[in-house]
């Protein structure tokens, strides 16, 4: 999901592989809080990630290029995938009427118009959008910082006056203008010694309580992500940032474990992305024919064990991936 780099990152893969376990776990219909904390900053953390591996060495030809092959391409295939179960699971609703029209037109005008009928691959078109603007502004290195401030103050306005006004478009253009300034954060990190602490046990736990600390206090004031006020606006950027640095404070602390099955899942977050839904939907459409419910909803605890099997599930899917179609992995070609 991020453009490739000759220098890994142990705790970046760490910290996307708890991110994406994150995903799942948010996606699991549960009625907790823990539902409200996973979204408060899953996918600012992301971004974070993103812009932090991101590093553009070619042309603006070359690099639109290689992410339309490496983010776009693959978005689309994974609504080829996801557009079966999406047919069947429109075949059981009552009442829908199936035509050529509702069935094979309009998703696919959705799908390309950043409305996928897969939705959580939202995550990939606006990526993709995101880094090809964010390479526009780096074309003058000397004011790109003065540029992506101001951008992601911008932003932020538009994203308020579209809450204001309920306009919301969808998920990729709205997540736009409200993460653009999470995937700045990551570009102007990479330029700090932020990964030196890392290799230190004692920095990295006093960067995680810290975290942990401002996280629940910032938490305890009330979340929202479609702001409208001053305060929301305030509460949903630190909550973003508090719990993306908790997130990474997890990461150092594990960054001396090094886990083949953990840098599997880290480089497989796009296969996860793109397939996980479909899992959940027909998990829970198992368990309520079998348990004679609707609109089932789990526990903290069994929405964590799912989220487990459903990742462990999709992990062969990773290696074959890796074997056969790096592709779906978001990358050209894997390292040796």
């Amino acid at each position: 999901m991020t453009s490739a780099k000759s220098v890994r990152y142990n705790w970046i893969d760490w910290s996307k592989s708890i991110a994406i376990f994150l995903v799942i776990w948010g996606h699991v219909p549960m009625q907790s809080e823990t539902h409200t904390i996973i979204y408060s900053f899953h996918m600012p953390l992301f971004f974070l990630i993103s812009g932090y591996l991101y590093n553009p060495k070619g042309t603006i030809k070359e690099e639109l290029y290689k992410d339309l092959k490496t983010l776009l391409l693959p978005y689309l295939i994974y609504q080829f995938i996801f557009y079966p179960y999406w047919f069947v699971r429109e075949l059981i609703v009552p009442h829908q009427v199936i035509n050529i029209h509702n069935s094979i037109i309009q998703p696919l005008i959705q799908s390309l118009s950043s409305d996928p009928i897969n939705g959580p691959t939202w995550f990939i078109y606006c990526l993709f959008m995101i880094k090809i603007y964010s390479y526009t502004i780096q074309k003058k290195q000397s004011i790109y910082w003065l540029t992506a401030g101001i951008s992601s103050l911008v932003s932020i306005l538009i994203c308020y006056w579209l809450n204001q006004h309920s306009i919301y478009g969808t998920y990729a253009t709205h997540s736009f203008f409200a993460l653009q300034i999470f995937f700045f954060t990551g570009q102007a990190l990479k330029r700090t010694k932020i990964k030196n602490i890392a290799n230190s046990l004692h920095q990295s736990i006093i960067w995680l309580i810290l975290s942990i600390v401002s996280f629940a206090t910032f938490f305890s004031m009330g979340y929202t992500s479609n702001y409208t006020t001053l305060p929301e606006i305030v509460n949903f950027h630190l909550l973003g940032f508090t719990g993306s640095c908790m997130i990474l404070g997890i990461g150092f602390i594990l960054n001396q474990i090094t886990s083949t099955i953990n840098y599997n899942v880290s480089i497989g977050t796009m296969v996860i992305l793109g397939i996980h839904w479909m899992f959940i939907g027909v998990f829970n459409f198992a368990i309520e024919k079998y348990l004679h419910i609707d609109n089932i909803t789990y526990s903290t605890f069994i929405a964590f064990i799912i989220s487990l099997l459903i990742t462990a599930i999709n992990y062969p899917l990773i290696i074959f991936c890796k074997k056969h179609i790096p592709l779906l992995l978001g990358k050209i070609r894997i390292p040796k």
